[in-house]
């Protein structure tokens, strides 16, 4: 791979996005090694998946220089593209966390959006600035965004392309953390350790909770009945109930 490193560290993925010379835009060779490395890891069924940028740089947005002689046509495949990889990460059965090391802008703050945990360092700029360039996020902010922080705030960050700082971001909860730019990747990894090793049931819960936002409260409550009762077919939800009524350490199994 060109622009992507990645490793498997503890039992977490950690996925770097190393195109400094662009300041790690996303083009299309970018979007495509991002996803092969993150379905090379979903195979080794890590506990977690960090994403992380070189240098100051987490994701600067696309590549302008790839975009500005789009046809209509490209554009929307480049869209499109764009689109199932971030849902693809955001449907993972593996938790994903956005260490976001500085400017996460454009496609950068959409590749976060779709993560499962946002932190940053105090040096980040966070914004969705395509409406001054004449175009719109199109990999997903604009549905993503009001489900983080509100449809009004949304609104605001995306038809003013205003860039905020980290502090803002954590205030408005776009981000769950702010700490120090050398604190940022062992604050991650500290985050994975904390995920639950029940990987079955972390699955299980991400769905539920993904779920919904897309359906009515009955459909949920249906929808989480069916995923609760069929964890009791897995040995790591007997396993989790045994442990703690033996007051032992449980060992789960991922099955």
């Amino acid at each position: 791979m060109s622009y992507i490193e990645w490793k498997i560290e503890e039992d977490i993925g950690i996925v770097v996005i190393n195109r400094p010379e662009k300041r790690n835009a996303l083009n299309k060779q970018v979007r495509e090694e991002l996803f092969q490395a993150l379905k090379d890891i979903e195979k080794r069924r890590p506990r977690a998946i960090i994403i992380t940028g070189v240098k100051d740089v987490f994701v600067a947005g696309a590549d302008l220089y790839v975009m500005k002689d789009y046809t209509e046509k490209e554009a929307k495949e480049a869209s499109l593209h764009g689109c199932r990889i971030f849902s693809f990460i955001e449907e993972m059965d593996i938790p994903s966390i956005a260490a976001i090391n500085g400017w996460a802008l454009g496609g950068g703050l959409e590749l976060a959006l779709c993560c499962d945990i946002r932190i940053c360092s105090e040096n980040a700029k966070l914004g969705q600035p395509e409406l001054r360039l004449g175009i719109i996020p199109g990999y997903g902010a604009t549905f993503r965004l009001p489900r983080i922080v509100g449809m009004g705030i949304a609104k605001e960050l995306i038809l003013t392309g205003r860039i905020i700082s980290a502090q803002e971001a954590k205030e408005i909860g776009l981000v769950n953390k702010v700490v120090k730019r050398d604190e940022l990747i062992e604050e991650a990894k500290k985050i994975a350790k904390q995920i639950s090793s029940a990987k079955i049931a972390v699955s299980y819960a991400k769905k539920a909770v993904n779920k919904a936002f897309d359906i009515s409260k009955e459909d949920a409550i249906e929808y989480i009945s069916l995923l609760y009762g069929s964890l009791y077919n897995t040995h790591d939800t007997k396993e989790g109930i045994s442990a703690y009524l033996e007051k032992r350490r449980p060992q789960f199994k991922g099955e």
